[in-house]
């Protein structure tokens, strides 16, 4: 695995196993973690372990006299990454540079036989299981703010928010996955005001 760690941020990781005081069984190695949260970027994690935290799978690496460890999913993530930290002003703590992205979830085709109840609930749960995943990989959100008369009203923020191509978003994806799913479903309409987004499609 190629992953590499800064002269300093091995100083931190290095100073806070050499600063336990009394710990039993002492931490000997920094675990490091990349995952994916539905979102374009990973979520990191770093954890001082002990030896018999290091599991079978583990890849184990020692980078100049600083053990790290790192899970199989996680090696695969970080591979080519590098660990810096940064002790500045305004910004100070550990920092990724990764040249990895996680697959972009999209949104998906078929039949879904878990969408069950009133019409609101199946509309919430094709929300959270597969249509917000999917644009909160680009840092937007869309929330259900009501059903009636067989129409959905839902709400887009984050970066959906004041997106000039939400329309094309709502209509050839979010819409049409709706209705794909929920016939009895006969428009899907925008509630949000765009015009105060972050970035907004009028000037």
């Amino acid at each position: 695995m190629n992953f590499t760690i800064t002269d300093e941020a091995r100083e931190q990781i290095l100073a806070a196993i050499e600063g336990q005081e009394g710990q039993q069984p002492p931490k000997t190695a920094m675990r490091v973690e990349a995952q994916t949260n539905g979102t374009a970027d990973f979520s990191y994690g770093l954890k001082l372990i002990g030896d018999d935290e290091i599991g079978d799978q583990d890849e184990v690496l020692d980078l100049e006299g600083l053990k790290v460890v790192v899970d199989a999913d996680s090696a695969r993530n970080l591979e080519g990454a590098s660990l810096d930290y940064e002790d500045r002003i305004i910004r100070s703590g550990f920092k990724f540079d990764n040249p990895n992205k996680p697959e972009t979830p999209e949104i998906g085709s078929g039949e879904r036989p878990d969408l069950q109840g009133d019409t609101a609930e199946k509309v919430q749960r094709l929300l959270d299981t597969e249509l917000n995943p999917a644009v909160a990989a680009h840092g937007g959100q869309i929330s259900l703010t009501g059903v009636r008369d067989n129409k959905v009203y839902l709400s887009f923020g984050g970066g959906c928010h004041g997106c000039g191509l939400v329309d094309v978003t709502l209509k050839q994806g979010v819409e049409a996955r709706i209705r794909e799913l929920i016939p009895e479903i006969v428009e899907v309409v925008d509630t949000t005001d765009h015009s105060t987004g972050e970035n907004p499609f009028y000037a």
